[in-house]
């Protein structure tokens, strides 16, 4: 069930005309924190309960690209959405920049490349990893090293950077009072069968972002999945902007 309080709603009206709907669901929710002055979305998800998937590209290896586009998809198939964002940073030609695993299906190779430009490139980076009816994320060099273990049943994986939260620890290089401050979304584990999908409706920076994680959702662990392209299904703001590369949400 949304959960906005009068102050969160006329934050997220005034940040991004976000819709507040009754979502209907057979665990997931939506609920928008206020957070500093900000307003902060998130759906969290029990796995043993909901289907959390991974969408990139539709049968004929068209793009989906909007959320608007994958739900007329899904409604097409008897299923739609509960909640979404986009599932990681992605190239210009909408290709996941890192691993991408859907259904199963290796469609993009784990990105080991270090000392290059970019969020995706901060350390340590990482990948979320779905496997039946569990999730957690995991540090890339230690993914790679144990990619037998690592790669058995996956049915979803999503690489991004940075590991904002890694075994309870905020990553140390955020500091306090930068000014680096965007749009940002990310997904983490409450446990081995829970996670949320987060969302921040205004600018806000990576220290703040992870230290909300951590102190008001409990996150045990987070990686950060993109920045100002970023955005959040439903709201009225959901479909506007260019197309971005891979989603992620709860299918009903």
């Amino acid at each position: 069930m949304l959960n906005i309080s009068i102050l969160s709603r006329f934050t997220c009206l005034l940040l991004l005309g976000c819709l507040s709907l009754p979502i209907a669901s057979k665990a997931a929710s939506i609920i928008d924190y206020p957070f500093q002055e900000n307003s902060i979305a998130v759906c969290k998800v029990d796995l043993h309960k909901d289907q959390l998937q991974m969408f990139w590209r539709d049968e004929r290896k068209n793009v989906f690209g909007k959320f608007g586009v994958l739900q007329q998809w899904l409604n097409q198939r008897g299923k739609s959405l509960v909640c979404a964002t986009n599932a990681g940073i992605y190239e210009e030609s909408l290709r996941p920049l890192g691993l991408y695993i859907e259904n199963g299906i290796e469609l993009r190779r784990l990105n080991v490349r270090k000392n290059a430009y970019g969020n995706f490139y901060l350390q340590p980076n990482g990948v979320f990893v779905i496997r039946g009816t569990q999730a957690n994320i995991i540090n890339t060099d230690q993914f790679a090293a144990e990619r037998s273990m690592q790669w058995s049943d996956v049915t979803f994986a999503t690489q991004s950077g940075p590991l904002l939260i890694e075994h309870g620890r905020i990553n140390p290089m955020f500091s306090a009072g930068s000014d680096n401050r965007l749009v940002r979304n990310a997904i983490c584990t409450l446990s081995i069968n829970e996670s949320a999908l987060v969302f921040s409706r205004g600018p806000i920076s990576f220290f703040d972002f992870a230290h909300f994680l951590k102190d008001k959702l409990n996150c045990t662990d987070a990686l950060y999945l993109d920045g100002s392209v970023s955005r959040f299904y439903p709201g009225l703001a959901s479909d506007i902007g260019p197309q971005f590369g891979a989603m992620i949400g709860v299918v009903k």
